[in-house]
């Protein structure tokens, strides 16, 4: 005996549109940023407008997902439907958290042209002196910035504007941003930027995890129990499973 599923099964067009790039971003940022110190030096360039999509998509989704209610799980046990929905409100939260605090990483420096500034680059350029002296002869120490926002806090990076998508300057959050302007708010903003990036980074491997736990279940309710998991979400058309 078989038993058809009905479009009603199906998540909108809408959703279907939003998880889509949505995945199709974290996957892109998860790579970009736990395989940076492996992958080409171009790989990162869009991360952090990626990142920017991911949060803004979210909040989209979230709003659609309260004003239309999503088809009901498949037929499955009672603990795997608790953990299906545990796992997707990790996943909501990680998609808002971890951009947010990218972003948040990238304020964690001086403003442009205020005392900070100079003082954490000049902090900077005595610390190449320094370096230049010291280096063993015969080899060239070249300090070179990380892209927009991504070094230490503190000068480390280029204080010029972080664009999204080359379309528009992301503003920066003002508090984080502000707290560098003196100079001797640059230490306490250095140590702010490290504890945000060591949060950014176990974040990013905490959604990692839950990527896999959120694809194997639903490889898992494909495969083994014969359910059209992949269908609801557009990835072919609900057809017959065995009852």
């Amino acid at each position: 005996m078989a038993t058809r599923y009905t479009n009603s099964a199906r998540y909108s067009r809408v959703a279907m549109w939003l998880h889509w790039l949505i995945a199709i971003a974290i996957f892109y940022n998860l790579a970009s940023g736990l395989l940076r110190p492996i992958m080409p030096r171009g790989f990162f360039i869009w991360h952090i407008s990626s990142g920017i999509t991911i949060l803004a998509l979210t909040v989209v989704r979230v709003g659609w997902r309260l004003t239309h209610k999503p088809p009901p799980f498949l037929p499955m046990k009672r603990w795997e439907a608790n953990m299906a929905h545990i796992v997707h409100f990790l996943l909501y939260v990680g998609m808002v958290m971890l951009p947010f605090s990218g972003w948040a990483l990238v304020s964690a420096n001086p403003p442009a042209g205020s005392p900070g500034a100079a003082y954490a680059d000049a902090q900077r350029a005595a610390k190449a002196a320094v370096q230049e002296q010291i280096k063993p002869l015969g080899t060239t120490v070249k300090i070179t910035p990380a892209p927009g926002g991504q070094g230490k806090g503190g000068g480390a990076a280029p204080r010029k504007p972080i664009m999204v998508w080359n379309l528009f300057k992301l503003p920066l959050i003002g508090p984080v941003n502000e707290i560098g302007r003196t100079a001797e708010g640059v230490p306490e903003q250095r140590e702010l930027h490290e504890r945000i990036e060591t949060v950014h980074l176990i974040g990013g491997w905490m959604l990692l995890v839950l990527l896999i736990l959120h694809i194997g279940g639903a490889l898992k309710h494909q495969f083994a129990d014969r359910e059209p998991e992949l269908q609801r979400m557009g990835l072919g058309h609900p057809g017959r499973r065995r009852g």
